[in-house]
């Protein structure tokens, strides 16, 4: 990615170049395109001005490649990005549709089990209410016969009873 990026600024700043530099042209060489042009750093230049020259033509040819070079990987590229964005697009898609199902599933799931510990908590309100039986207060509302009491002695554990009424 680094050297991507670096292409690009560099075929940039390099593709801007030509922008900067100085063209002369002269009534000559554009009437008579048949001739010899001469150099464009003149019949006796400085060698720095023909060094300089002869890089920026170097530095625009460079430029002119790797820009060409960039728009053919682009092309390349190209198709496989937006398939790989459409492919990605769909799956999402796909997988929030499943999930919102099993939320929708699950949802369902736990209020039926809430209404089913409610129920058997509290009672259905379908089911009949419990009879209300009235007793006179000497009589047991159980219809259990009271046990008989047991002495205690101190010493002695005693056993635990159980009269199975006593539900949870």
């Amino acid at each position: 990615m680094k050297k991507m990026k670096a292409a690009l600024i560099t075929s940039a700043i390099l593709a801007s170049t030509p922008l900067f530099a100085q063209t002369t042209t002269t009534t000559t060489e554009t009437a008579t395109p048949a001739q010899h042009q001469s150099a464009p750093y003149g019949d006796n230049p400085n060698i720095f001005k023909v060094l300089t020259q002869k890089a920026q033509t170097a530095v625009q040819n460079t430029a002119e490649r790797v820009d060409h070079a960039a728009q053919k990987g682009i092309t390349k590229v190209k198709p496989k990005v937006e398939n790989a964005w459409e492919e990605t697009k769909v799956f999402a898609s796909e997988k929030s549709v499943i999930a919102i199902e099993k939320t929708q599933n699950t949802a369902v799931k736990v209020n039926k089990k809430l209404n089913e510990t409610k129920d058997g908590l509290i009672g259905s309100p379908k089911d009949q209410p419990a009879p209300i039986v009235s007793h006179p207060l000497s009589q047991s509302s159980t219809g259990v016969e009271s046990a008989p009491v047991q002495e205690v002695l101190p010493n002695q554990i005693q056993p635990v009873q159980d009269n199975g009424s006593t539900k949870l």
